[in-house]
C-alpha cells in the first residue's frame, strides 16, 4: 500500500515539474513553445545554437504543424521519451525539459550528483558507475563543480556513445 502511495505521489511531483518546465519555455504565457521562446532559453543558457536547430527541435515534436508545441504535445514528448527503449525517440527537447526540470533553482545550471541520477534512471548502475569519473572528470559529486546546459549535454552524450560501444 505504501508503495503505491509513494508512486502516486512521484507521478503527482513528476507532473508538476513538468507543467513547471512548460510554463517556463512559454515565456510569453500563450500555450504554446515556440522557436523563438527555444532560442531565448538557449541564449539565456549561453548554449550555443542556430535558429535552424531550434526550428528543427520545435519540428522533431510538433505533431499538428503549427511550427509550435502545446501541451499536449509537450506531455507526449515526455512521455514517448521517458518510455523509450529503442533509443530512437528524437530526445533534444527532452533533454532541454529534463534539465529545467532538475535545475530546481532555476540558475541555469545543475549539480553532477542530480545529472547523475538522471543518468542512472536512464542507463542503470553499472555503466554509470563504470564510466562515472570519465564523464564528469571526478568521482566526487559532493564537491564537484555544477554543470551549464552545454556540459549537461556533454555528459549525455558521452554516455550514450559509451553504451554503444557496449552494445
Amino acid at each position: 500500500m505504501a508503495q503505491v502511495a509513494r508512486e502516486r505521489f512521484a507521478r503527482r511531483n513528476e507532473e508538476e515539474e513538468l507543467r513547471k518546465a512548460f510554463e517556463r519555455l512559454d515565456s510569453t504565457g500563450d500555450g504554446k513553445i515556440d522557436a523563438e521562446e527555444l532560442f531565448s532559453l538557449f541564449k539565456w543558457l549561453n548554449h550555443k545554437t542556430s535558429k535552424f536547430e531550434v526550428e528543427d527541435i520545435i519540428w522533431e515534436v510538433d505533431d499538428d504543424g503549427d511550427k509550435c508545441i502545446n501541451w499536449l504535445e509537450f506531455q507526449a514528448m515526455y512521455r514517448r521519451c521517458r518510455n523509450d527503449s529503442s533509443g530512437f525517440e528524437p530526445r533534444r527537447l527532452f533533454n532541454v525539459v529534463e534539465f529545467l526540470m532538475t535545475d530546481k533553482d532555476a540558475n541555469g545550471t545543475v549539480s553532477v550528483e542530480e545529472v547523475a541520477q538522471i543518468l542512472y534512471l536512464r542507463t542503470g548502475k553499472g555503466l554509470l558507475d563504470s564510466q562515472f569519473e570519465e564523464i564528469f572528470g571526478t568521482t566526487d559529486t559532493i564537491s564537484a563543480p555544477d554543470l551549464n546546459f552545454t556540459e549537461y549535454l556533454r555528459s549525455l552524450e558521452c554516455l550514450a556513445r559509451k553504451s554503444e560501444r557496449l552494445v
